[in-house]
Formats: structure tokens, C-alpha cells, sequence
């Protein structure tokens, strides 16, 4: 793995980004400003197939791409994930909305390589920490997120309605 730094892919609507190798060194990933029609549609369509109904759709991923952070990673051509991250009252916090690695591309190690460059970049870019929600039920994510340093800081019952528990999960940011 590189040092972390995300990388810029040319093309319009792309902002400073960083480059995320995993250990194949292929995974890169990048901030979007805007979302061309077909850009939105696949990010939509791969976070529907990632997430269900929890996924950012078609009218948020805009807002979250011009008055947020929208993140995608890539191998090669191919969309592997995404994180749509949103600022927090409390100064210093973002939230991160969702986080994906799509099913054909988990297991791999690309969602710590992702995850991890995008720690490394916020704080770069001076943020101290990240919080997130968490589906209790999901194993894979839960060992994902505390191999990257996340740690289980509430627990949220019927937090997106009956039955639909998170917990609430927390990494600092700090660069060391």
C-alpha cells in the first residue's frame, strides 16, 4: 500500500482526491463535486445493490457531492465503492452517511484500503473525527470498522425505525 494519499482523477466535477492502493496497488479513489446523469445513475444503482434501502439515492447523492464529500474507489474502470460523508454540527466531525464496497469486490481488501485512505485524507483535510452507524447484525462490517480503528461509542435501537438497531461507531482522525 502507498502512503494513503488520495489521488485526483481528470475529468470535470473531481476534486483533490487520494490514492488508496490495496495490496494489489490498483484501488484509487476520488472526492466528485457533480455528478454527470450516468455517473449518478451507476453510484445509485451500486449503493442499492450494496446497501438496500439504506442507500443514498438519486436526489441526495447531488447534494452530498456539492455540499459534502463524495468519495468513489475504483479498480481500473470499474466502480468498486463508495462513502458519502456529511459535516457534523460539532465542530471538527463528519458523519458518513454510507460506505460501500460492492458484493463482487468484498474480501479482497479493498474496504480497509479504502476506508483507511479516506481517514488519512480527512484529517489531512483537518477534520478529527468520524462517525458512523452500523447495522449490529453485520459481522463483516463490524470487523471492518474495528480493524481501521473504529470503535462502538452508543447503541441506537430503532434508530431508522421498529427493528432497524445500529450502533453508533467513532474513529479519531488525529494524523500521527
Amino acid at each position: 500500500m502507498n502512503d494513503g494519499k488520495l489521488v485526483q482523477e481528470p475529468g470535470p466535477g473531481v476534486a483533490a482526491g487520494a490514492d488508496v492502493s490495496g495490496q494489489d496497488g490498483g484501488l484509487a479513489a476520488c472526492r466528485l463535486t457533480i455528478l454527470p446523469a450516468s455517473l449518478l445513475e451507476e453510484i445509485e444503482k451500486y449503493g442499492l445493490e450494496s446497501l438496500g434501502r439504506s442507500a443514498p439515492n438519486r436526489w441526495m447523492l447531488p447534494v452530498i457531492a456539492s455540499w459534502g464529500l463524495l468519495y468513489v474507489a475504483r479498480l481500473g474502470a470499474d466502480i468498486v465503492g463508495s462513502a458519502q460523508i456529511i459535516r457534523c454540527l460539532q465542530k471538527g466531525d463528519l458523519f458518513m452517511d454510507a460506505f460501500y464496497i460492492r458484493p463482487d469486490y468484498r474480501g479482497a481488501g479493498h474496504g480497509k484500503a479504502f476506508l483507511s485512505g479516506l481517514k488519512k485524507e480527512l484529517a489531512e483535510l483537518g477534520f478529527q473525527r468520524l462517525l458512523a452507524t452500523l447495522e449490529p447484525e453485520n459481522s463483516a462490517g463490524v470487523r471492518l470498522y474495528a480493524g481501521c480503528g473504529f470503535e462502538i461509542v452508543d447503541n441506537l435501537p430503532d434508530y431508522y425505525g421498529k427493528e432497524r438497531h445500529r450502533f453508533l461507531i467513532a474513529s479519531s482522525l488525529a494524523v500521527i
